[in-house]
């Protein structure tokens, strides 16, 4: 996550503290590039940059920097939609049982803390949903050029423009290479070694 408001990163450090502490909490490395399937637990990291999937299909939802939480839903029903992550760099994460983390929850009266991540991680969701619905191709290309500029050189480091936007729209790269060709000759954008390294502007159609 970018710029974590207070609120949200005091909530996020004592869901964090509450669970670590547990006994059932396993602590796992996962190498770069290695895909980790979050099942039916709660998954989380304090640092590092990681790509996040949907397991079916092999969609690719989004980047996320820092400290995160997910699978906090899965507390209370089992999950409709399986995700997995990879991490730009070799990274420590902890998983907990669902339940386990339930307990946690209750027995330290903690779901003001999951409420206030649980809200940010739908809102979230819902922003990332909205940016998918575009009218055309072209349209969605530009969405997530502008996506990926706002993020941190971090991520913006860790993955090519053309497999950020293939692997997140779907589309073929034949297209993708093609329109990002063109706004390349026209001074639209800025790339090196296929990353993002700027943006002029970005015509409304191509």
């Amino acid at each position: 996550m970018l710029n974590i408001p207070p609120d949200l990163k005091m909530h996020l450090q004592i869901l964090m503290d509450a669970f670590i502490d547990n006994e059932k909490t396993k602590k796992i490395t996962v190498k770069k590039g290695c895909k980790y399937l979050i099942t039916d637990n709660v998954c989380y990291f304090q640092e590092g940059v990681f790509s996040i999937y949907m397991d079916r299909g092999d969609r690719l939802l989004t980047y996320t920097e820092g400290s995160a939480i997910l699978g906090l839903s899965n507390t209370y029903s089992p999950p409709l939609i399986h995700l997995y992550i990879k991490p730009a760099q070799t990274s420590t994460i902890y998983t907990l049982p669902a339940e386990e983390a339930q307990n946690i929850i209750k027995s330290k009266n903690l779901f003001e803390s999951e409420n206030y991540v649980q809200n940010h991680n739908t809102a979230s969701f819902f922003q990332l949903y909205e940016k998918t619905i575009t009218p055309n191709n072209y349209a969605f290309i530009r969405t997530l050029l502008m996506d990926l500029e706002q993020n941190s050189d971090a991520i913006k480091t860790s993955v090519t423009v053309a497999a950020y936007i293939i692997k997140r729209s779907g589309m073929s790269r034949s297209y993708v290479m093609l329109v990002l060709s063109e706004l390349r000759k026209g001074g639209y954008i800025h790339m090196e070694d296929g990353k993002l390294t700027g943006i002029t502007s970005l015509p409304e159609r191509f």
